[in-house]
Formats: C-alpha cells, sequence, structure tokens
C-alpha cells in the first residue's frame, strides 16, 4: 500500500523549473540582441539537468552566472506562480490527505519560490524540502547554501534516506516527477514507483523507465489509492470510466449488406459508404472511427493510423492487406483481419473461364460480332486438354486452380518460394523459367512483397513459350504492363487476361487507363476476381465475426498483424485489454501493482509478437474501473479497452 508520497515541484506542481523562471525574469534587463543566446543557454541547463546529463550543482551555478538573479525577481516569480496553480493540483492534494497519505515535496528552487505554494496547497512546511538561496549585500544571488543537499543530483536521494532513517517513510513509498533526479529515487529502492508527469514537457528516456505516466493530476488517484480507498463515492466520482458500449464503425467500398447486418445486431453504430476515400478523406472524416471496414482500394497510411486515435480495430473486407500499413496498426495497438480463404473459389473459377476463352479468341471473336463481323474459323483456337498450365505461387488459390485445371484434362507446372505438398499429379518446377519455358498458360497467384513486385518483366515475358498466355488475378505490381504491352505487339505470346492493375480508379466515375487498352488478344476485368455474391457473403461473414469477436471478447484469432488469443469469458468480472510494448517485465509490473492492492486476477492471458504484447485480465466488476486506470498509465502502454 501507497502511504507516502513525493512530489517534485519543479515542472511538476508548477508547469516549469524555479530556478529557471528566475533567471528569466532577471533577463528581461538584457537588451533584446544579447538576450536570446542566453536564453538558450538557460533551455540547455535544464534539459541536461532533467535528463541526467550534466551534474545539477553545475547546471545552477551555470544558470546564476548567466545574469543577476535580485530579490525582486525572486518575489515576482514567487507571486506569478501563486497566481496561476492548476486547481485540480489541490484538489488531489486534499483528497489523498483525507486518505491518510504522507505528502512531501522536493525542489531544487529556491525556498522563496517553493514554500508560498506548499504553503497554499496545506503541505506541511517539514514535509518540504528546498535550496535556500544565499544572496551578497547587493540583493544578488551567488549561489546556494550546501548544507541543504538539494543542489546535487543525488540531493533527493539524500533527503528520502534521511526520512526513511527516520522512520517518516514507513509503508510504500510513491514519487512522481519528470527529471532525472526523480528518477534515481525509485532506482536507490527509496520508492515502489516512479510516476512519470508528462502535464509540462515529455522527456522520453524518463518517461520509458517510469512505472506509470499521467498527464493530469487526477488521474493519480487510482494508482495510489488502494481497492478500499478507491471505492469510495467521493473519490471515485472524479475518476469514473465510461464505457464506449456502441462502437462508431465506418464501413467503406459498398462492403456486403451481411456485414451491415451482423454488425448492427451486436448494436454496432454503422456509417457505410459506397467509395473508396483518400488519405486525406479517412483523416478529416473518420476521425471518431472506432471500427474500419475496407476492400482493397482504400489505403491505411501510417498517418491515417496516427490520425485516428479512437481506433480499436481494422477489418478488410477481402484477400489481401497491401493496402494497410500493418506495421504501423500493430505499433498503434490496432489488429487486422481479412478474409484469406473466403473468395479463393470465385478467383479460382474466373482463372479457369479466362483460360478456355484465351485458348479459344473467345473475346475476340465475342469483340468481331459485336462489331458486324463474323470470325468463324478454328485458327488459332485450342481445346485446353492436353495442354500444360504453370501456376506461380501454390498457396490457397493456385492450388485449387491446379485441381480443376487437372480435372479438365491439362498438365499442371507449378513454382513456389515456400515448399508446398503437389495436388494430384501436379510438379513442382526447377524453378521459374522452367516454368515459363514449359508452360501453354502461366497463371500468378502471389502477394504483394519487394520480391514480387515487377517479377514478370520483359526478361520473363521473352523466356516464356511463343504462342502461350498469361493471366494475373493477383496484384497489381507484379507483371510489368509496358513490357507485356510490347511482347504483345510483337506477337511472342498470343493473348492475356489482367484483372489487377498498378493504379486503380478509386470509383465508377473515375478514368481507367492501362497499356493493354484496345488489344482483341487481351482480357480485362476491374479486379473481380473474387467478386461474386458468393465469396462477398463468406467475406462478410467471416471478417464481421472477427470483428465482431475481438470488440466483445477482445479475441484475436486470425489477425494478421497482431498476437492470437482467445480467453473464455467468466461470470460476474469485466474483461480488460491491455497492448503494451513487448518489452521485459510489463506483466511483472502490472501483477505487482494489483497484489500490493490485493486485487484478485479471475483470469488473465499474455501473448507476444514481434515488438507488442497484448494482454486480456478478467477482474471482479468491482474493482474494474481501478484496474483499468491503473493498466491505462502503466509506462509501456499503447491501448487500453474495458469490455463490461
Amino acid at each position: 500500500m501507497i502511504n507516502n508520497i513525493i512530489f517534485d515541484f519543479d515542472s511538476t506542481i508548477i508547469n516549469a523549473e524555479g530556478n529557471e523562471l528566475l533567471v528569466q525574469s532577471a533577463l528581461q534587463n538584457v537588451p533584446d540582441t544579447k538576450r536570446k543566446p542566453l536564453l538558450d543557454k538557460l533551455k540547455e541547463y535544464t534539459n541536461k539537468t532533467t535528463n541526467g546529463e550534466m551534474p545539477l550543482s553545475e547546471a545552477m551555478q551555470g544558470r546564476f552566472a548567466l545574469t543577476r538573479v535580485t530579490r525582486d525577481d525572486v518575489e515576482k516569480v514567487a507571486g506569478d506562480i501563486l497566481t496561476t496553480i492548476n486547481p485540480m493540483i489541490g484538489e488531489i492534494i486534499s483528497d489523498l490527505k483525507k486518505r491518510r497519505k504522507n505528502i512531501f515535496v522536493f525542489s531544487t528552487s529556491m525556498e522563496q519560490v517553493v514554500l508560498p505554494v506548499t504553503e497554499k496547497l496545506g503541505i506541511p512546511r517539514e514535509n518540504v524540502f528546498t535550496n535556500k538561496p544565499v544572496f551578497n549585500r547587493d540583493g544578488h544571488i551567488t549561489g546556494v547554501d550546501e548544507d541543504n543537499p538539494l543542489f546535487m543530483t543525488m540531493g533527493k536521494v539524500y533527503v528520502a534516506e534521511k526520512l526513511k532513517s527516520k522512520n517518516r517513510l514507513s509503508g510504500g513509498t510513491a514519487i512522481i516527477g519528470d527529471g532525472f533526479s526523480d528518477l534515481v529515487v525509485k532506482k536507490n529502492n527509496l520508492a515502489e514507483i516512479f510516476i512519470y508527469y508528462s502535464g509540462t514537457i515529455d522527456r522520453e528516456e524518463i518517461r520509458l523507465q517510469a512505472d506509470f505516466t499521467v498527464e493530469r493530476f487526477d488521474q493519480l488517484l487510482p494508482l495510489l489509492s488502494s481497492t478500499d480507498e478507491y471505492s469510495q463515492d467521493n473519490f471515485t466520482s472524479k475518476a469514473k470510466i465510461t464505457m464506449d458500449v456502441v462502437p462508431e464503425t465506418f464501413l467503406l467500398e459498398n462492403v456486403h449488406p451481411v456485414a451491415v447486418s451482423k454488425l448492427k445486431e451486436q448494436q454496432f453504430l454503422i456509417r457505410n459508404f459506397k467509395n473508396a476515400w483518400s488519405e486525406q478523406d479517412m483523416i478529416e472524416k473518420a476521425v471518431n472511427a472506432n471500427v474500419l471496414g475496407i476492400r482493397s482500394k482504400t489505403k491505411i497510411t501510417s498517418k491515417v493510423i496516427q490520425s485516428l486515435p479512437d481506433l480499436w480495430v481494422i477489418g478488410a473486407f477481402c484477400i489481401g492487406t497491401n493496402q494497410i500499413n500493418l506495421d504501423s496498426a500493430s505499433r498503434a495497438g490496432i489488429p487486422v483481419f481479412n478474409a484469406p480463404y473466403s473468395n479463393t473459389r470465385s478467383v479460382a473459377e474466373l482463372v479457369v473461364g479466362e483460360t478456355i476463352m484465351l485458348m479459344r479468341r473467345t473475346f475476340e471473336k465475342s469483340t468481331a460480332a459485336h462489331n458486324g463481323k463474323w470470325l468463324k474459323q478454328a485458327e488459332g483456337s485450342s481445346e485446353i486438354r492436353g495442354k500444360t498450365v504453370g501456376i506461380i505461387g501454390y498457396g490457397h488459390i493456385g492450388s485449387q486452380v491446379s485441381v480443376m485445371l487437372e480435372n479438365l484434362g491439362m498438365s499442371v507446372l507449378f513454382h513456389d518460394i515456400v515448399d508446398k505438398l503437389p495436388l494430384g499429379n501436379a510438379r513442382r518446377a526447377k524453378d521459374l523459367y522452367d516454368l515459363l519455358e514449359k508452360s501453354d498458360v502461366v497463371t500468378l497467384h502471389v502477394p504483394d512483397t519487394p520480391e514480387t513486385r515487377g517479377m514478370i518483366g520483359e526478361k520473363e515475358l521473352i523466356r516464356m513459350k511463343r504462342n502461350s498466355y498469361l493471366l494475373n488475378l493477383s496484384r497489381g505490381r507484379v507483371v510489368d504492363l509496358v513490357a507485356l504491352r510490347k511482347i504483345l505487339d510483337y506477337g511472342h505470346i498470343a493473348g492475356a487476361a489482367i484483372d489487377v492493375f498498378p493504379q486503380e480508379p478509386g470509383s465508377i466515375d473515375e478514368k481507367f487507363e492501362t497499356p493493354l487498352q484496345n488489344l482483341t488478344n487481351v482480357i480485362l476485368t476491374p479486379h473481380i476476381g473474387g467478386s461474386t455474391e458468393e465469396a462477398q457473403e463468406n467475406i462478410a461473414n467471416y471478417v464481421s465475426d472477427k470483428l465482431s469477436n475481438y470488440i466483445l471478447t477482445g479475441s484475436t484469432i486470425g489477425s494478421v498483424n497482431f498476437p492470437e488469443i482467445e480467453l473464455p469469458r467468466v461470470a460476474n468480472t469485466h474483461r480488460i485489454l491491455h497492448i503494451h510494448k513487448n518489452v521485459p517485465g510489463v506483466l511483472a509490473k502490472i501483477n505487482s501493482v494489483f497484489a500490493r492492492r490485493n486485487i484478485n486476477v479471475e483470469g488473465q492471458i499474455l501473448q507476444t509478437r514481434d515488438t507488442i504484447g497484448y494482454l486480456i485480465v478478467d477482474v471482479n466488476t468491482n474493482v474494474s474501473d481501478q484496474v483499468y486506470e491503473i493498466m491505462k498509465h502503466i509506462t509501456e502502454t499503447i491501448k487500453v479497452r474495458r469490455i463490461i
């Protein structure tokens, strides 16, 4: 239990360093042309000593050597500070004192600045430790009383040790501040917890070593209280948590109605939009989104993710996720779900259909018939039976294409960078060029990665069998379309079917252009490989279920970028989802906090992946407010959500 609370004065109780304010006041008498470099030097002293890069005594001497600080400066600064104290500080200190907490203040500033503030806050004089200035006959500060240790870097440690030796720090102790001198009190085992206060300035190196981080004083209450103290009405009324029980959900790109219906059944607030959105649209229009559902055209960039602070989860109602910056989503604590297998049959069927149409030259003859020409000849038309199909990428779609085309009489070669078990009579090619040289039809089923982008260029097209065909229903950047047009014009390959493109329109009103237009031996389709009613309904069912499960239970099974865990619910509990940086000791820190408060955990599971740790905790409903607040302010926290 925390009985003693040590507040740093500078940049915590007040919003600046007291000694810096004194020098700034004195510098008002210096001409403008000379003042700026002196102010820059003053700021340098403050930053270096706060980060532990310069001894406190050296910084103290350096500051007061910049200009003459007088008694008048001290009185003026003290008066200004008194009029600008945040009222919340007084309320919180009063609340803590009612809970019999011993409040101490440590400061490297001068007592003439500190004591009026601490007196106003009701902190006993014997609990305030600060520096005493030394004035010369002219009333200028020449230094500090060196019998007081607080002018030294380890001064706070020295004071804390003295207090402990006199049993004035009996029980648990917390120190609240933002500097190296506060951190070392914890590091020297003179405080159980160090709470970093970020309300004035963010010093990342110090913050990362803290147990908790707060930006407002009212956030201290659950961290410094026992469970019984926190449950009292006049305490919790200021820190009561409300849960967003209705997730605001944005669905773009005409997501299938089944998804809309299923999410509405779970009380999601749906905002449904027909078209893809640009990056700027996302930033401006989706700022309140908790749940985001897209298809393949909307790009979720790092900038978008950083601009949506309340986003909990992303659903990609399609197979691929290359339109989403997965690393940024992970770092922001946002799991991403997709439907990797729901439209494999639809894509495979289109591959089979286009293979037949290309080899029968159906598209060319249909176009001629529409233009009044009757091309009734067999020249150039072939059955697919007895021919060889080369499948690049032998995953879920590629292997299904293999089975279907083999059943229609084709021989199957495949190439994949991963060792895959052949289905039926399919055979692995020696390498990519072996496949290109032996196949009558080449079909691509690979993801969009740095290795696959541009993997079929002019060099590879030339290696293809003469009068063969190329199909790409995978990703738009896999094939160099300019090179493909050149090889088609040259007549080396007989035709192609392309469903995906490097740049695709965001809506039906946007013009589509590609180098392959106006060729009768090329089938162009607008990214419809998985666009069947059955596939879209399967995708809608699958992804909406994943989104619902995550929102309602925290389950991340099936996420493409997140640790995959789920935990059965326990009756009479609230669930806390804690996403944090994957560094050693986070779980131990959380459990030690629980133990100090006698909080019993009903269920718990932790899993990590890369830089992310994901913890699910079930706790009794009576303590969930406090647990939620505690976990929000653990320094390594990325995101916290509560499920009631």
